[in-house]
């Protein structure tokens, strides 16, 4: 299996995990790996008080620290930079090039204003822009917060040519890479944007919401906005048309007080476009459904029970009807959509947990976030810790590769023995051929 993660000082790193290796085996090999280099150091030490000098290198790396066995990580791209920290990545399987049989690539949106393509393949930047005065301070009050600086809170991938981004003060903008004059959409939502998704179906469909800042889903080539001026340098601006659904905030509480708003993430659960079902969790702690055929308010709404931390991120399984959804300390839940209640949890994570990825057939889960550790566990059944890597970074995004196939042991055993049999030589038999 392999990942790809995204971290806070640029770097897009590749994880490769062997499924055929064990973690408990993994972990014994490594402490028996431990525990020989720890006597080897101990008897150099001992040499060199009696007056030797030891000749060669003993260790591995970081003291006490050792690679598991069956893990492999490497850097794909970029290099070390805190102020070109990735925020937000998304990946196309179409090139930027527009020849889909080329390879995938990934649409990186960094703290520094850029959002490139990068080949997955090789790891190059295929074209990159750059949104002038991103860097800029700001000084905004909103709902009784301040905002300081700007950073991008999603990006999509539309067919490896152009890319959708939203920021946090509600700048959407669509483009192809490569071409800052026209055609482009810059359209101006409210600040305080805390996600924006791009629908996997339909790409050029995407919904925002955040902070005082109900749902909405719009379509960017139905979308409307005031012409400017001929003399005026293009500049973000409302749109003049309405969105495909703008959802509604749900009804008082029992005190008759207003309910406050507070989207931390979204997830579209159906492949309809014009009318989407979508789920967004909140930063009070439910997760809420909407459907754009029913109604404006939730048609699901719930809050008791599901977490006692602020939810922070989901993901929806395309295998089966559930979420899995993450808190602010370090929690990884799993909900049955049909009962809305939390059926397992997956322990082990030491901090918050920013993204989650599943297997193709649905059956793990991997999540990654400040620990610096990629884990993969089983979606159902005992939950249990498969796999581990550790990447040394924070993890801000993290891919599941489902083009890399896992080889199960039978497999490869299978495999391993028609190795050997294409190994051996063929020898011709000494005895003639009886006369007829």
């Amino acid at each position: 299996m392999r990942f790809y993660t995204g971290d806070d000082v640029g770097l897009i790193k590749g994880v490769d995990i062997d499924p055929t290796v064990s973690l408990l085996d993994a972990q014994a090999a490594a402490a028996k790996k431990l525990r020989l280099e720890a006597k080897a150091k101990k008897a150099a030490s001992i040499v060199a008080a009696k007056g030797a000098t030891s000749s060669g290198n003993v260790g591995s790396g970081a003291a006490g620290e050792a690679v598991l066995e069956g893990v492999g990580v490497w850097t794909q791209s970029g290099t070390v930079s805190r102020g070109r920290g990735i925020q937000q990545m998304a990946v196309s399987n179409a090139t930027a090039d527009g020849d889909g049989d080329a390879g995938a690539v990934f649409v990186v949106a960094r703290a520094d204003g850029t959002v490139e393509a990068i080949a997955k393949e090789s790891g190059a930047v295929v074209d990159a822009h750059t949104e002038q005065g991103f860097a800029a301070p700001v000084s905004i009050k909103h709902s009784g917060r301040q905002i300081a600086e700007r950073r991008y809170v999603g990006v999509g991938a539309v067919g490896g040519t152009s890319f959708i981004s939203c920021t946090n003060l509600g700048e959407v903008r669509c483009q192809r890479f490569g071409e800052d004059e026209e055609p482009r959409v810059l359209l101006k939502l409210p600040v305080e944007a805390c996600r924006m998704r791009v629908h996997a179906k339909s790409p050029r469909v995407f919904a925002v919401g955040g902070r005082e800042q109900e749902l909405s889903v719009w379509d960017i080539d139905a979308v409307g906005t005031a012409a400017a001026a001929a003399d005026v340098v293009a500049e973000y601006r409302k749109p003049t048309t309405a969105p495909l659904f703008r959802a509604k905030n749900v009804r008082p509480d029992s005190l008759g007080l207003r309910v406050p708003v507070c989207i931390t993430d979204i997830q579209f659960l159906s492949d309809s476009a014009t009318a989407p079902t979508v789920a967004v969790s909140t930063g009070h702690k439910q997760i809420r459904i909407y459907d754009a055929r029913a109604d404006a308010r939730p048609i699901h709404d719930w809050s008791d029970g599901v977490s006692a931390h602020p939810i922070t991120n989901l993901l929806a399984s395309h295998a089966k009807p559930e979420l899995f959804f993450t808190d602010n300390v370090g929690g990884l839940h799993q909900l049955d959509l049909r009962t809305g209640r939390v059926v397992g949890g997956y322990r082990g994570f030491a901090g918050a947990v920013t993204s989650v990825a599943l297997s193709e057939d649905g059956a793990m889960v991997a999540g990654a976030g400040l620990d610096r550790f990629v884990r993969v566990y089983e979606a159902d059944g005992m939950r249990r810790l498969l796999h581990r890597a550790y990447v040394k970074q924070r993890v801000a995004q993290l891919h599941w590769d489902w083009s890399v196939r896992d080889v199960s042991p039978d497999e490869a055993e299978r495999r391993e023995e028609d190795e050997i049999w294409d190994a051996m030589e063929t020898r011709r038999s000494k005895r003639k051929a009886a006369a007829c």
